[in-house]
């Protein structure tokens, strides 16, 4: 019977509760960004190092000059063999190696040109590059061949790519770190936001909180009003904010490949951009986990405030 009665009355919507719904949808979208960010540099990490994985560079400069059986490089000698030639020999014969492709200079100088400019880039003389696709990694043993390499073409380099694979994925973890800290900053602001709606909610209805409690409510009863309502606030917010963030990341897709327009510039953002599946059922999730945490953090919010109330 108190039950049934105590339904009817009403719990104002006053207090800093009312601005819960902005607060919760305002976290969501910068928690959405964050973590698409953290998710966008795990991958690209991820796909440059399996793109790399088994790779190594091979730079001849000077590569249609002779070279005699002593190493040493020569601007004359019709009959002796071009370093190229001499590193390509090398090359072919060391275990290991299963494919080779050589970047002439031509496509060095289209690589370069967005970086130096076409009028720097047709000034320099690039080396020749090639680029080995190791069967074994185990197998090829790199200080002998750069050995090898430096005795028959001095000039030669050899890049591994792990320097610059260390450095790249030093950046893209602490960018990943970051992200997720940004994640986690804000679910700890959304919940002191939940917890002071709560504590106003349950000030400005404190007269009607006695009232129920006389009537035979149970502190459960009253913590659950409070969940439903803020419940109502957190839900609509968090899945327009959800949406509204994967809006803005499918625009930065469309922004970063204007070649491509509309759908399709979103598909092969979603596609080629780095985000997986699994990246995607995360970043969808993070709305409905967030108003599912806001739900958990209302009602024991309520219960431990309903406790101390006098």
């Amino acid at each position: 019977m108190a039950r049934s009665t105590s339904t009817e009355i009403a719990i104002s919507r006053g207090g800093s509760a009312s601005y819960l719904g902005w607060v919760v949808g305002a976290m969501v979208y910068v928690a959405v960004l964050a973590a698409a960010g953290a998710l966008f540099a795990q991958s690209v990490s991820d796909r440059w190092a399996l793109s790399l994985s088994g790779v190594i560079t091979v730079q001849v400069p000077d590569a249609e000059r002779a070279v005699d059986p002593s190493g040493a490089a020569s601007r004359t000698g019709d009959d002796k063999t071009s370093r190229l030639a001499a590193a390509l020999e090398i090359l072919r014969i060391t275990p290991g190696i299963g494919h080779l492709t050589i970047l002439d200079r031509d496509k060095a100088r289209a690589l370069l040109a967005p970086w130096l400019g076409e009028d720097l880039v047709g000034q320099i003389d690039p080396p020749v590059m090639v680029d080995l696709r190791l069967m074994d990694p185990t197998v090829v043993d790199i200080g002998a061949l750069r050995d090898r390499l430096s005795r028959r073409v001095p000039g030669a380099v050899i890049d591994d790519h792990g320097a610059w694979l260390t450095r790249v994925a030093a950046v893209t973890r602490a960018v990943e770190r970051g992200g997720w800290l940004i994640v986690l900053l804000v679910g700890g602001v959304a919940t002191i936001s939940v917890i002071f709606a709560v504590l106003s909610g349950l000030s400005v209805n404190r007269d009607v909180v006695e009232l129920l409690h006389l009537m035979g409510a149970r502190d459960g009863y009253v913590a659950k009003r409070f969940q439903g309502y803020v419940l109502m606030a957190a839900l609509p917010a968090s899945a327009i904010a959800g949406c509204l963030a994967v809006a803005t990341i499918m625009a930065i897709g469309a922004i970063s490949q204007p070649e491509a327009d509309g759908v399709e510039a979103m598909l092969r953002f979603g596609r080629f951009g780095g985000f997986r599946a699994l990246d995607w059922i995360i970043i969808c999730a993070i709305p409905l986990v967030f108003a599912g945490f806001t739900l958990v953090t209302a009602r024991m919010a309520a219960l431990v405030a309903l406790r101390r109330l006098v």
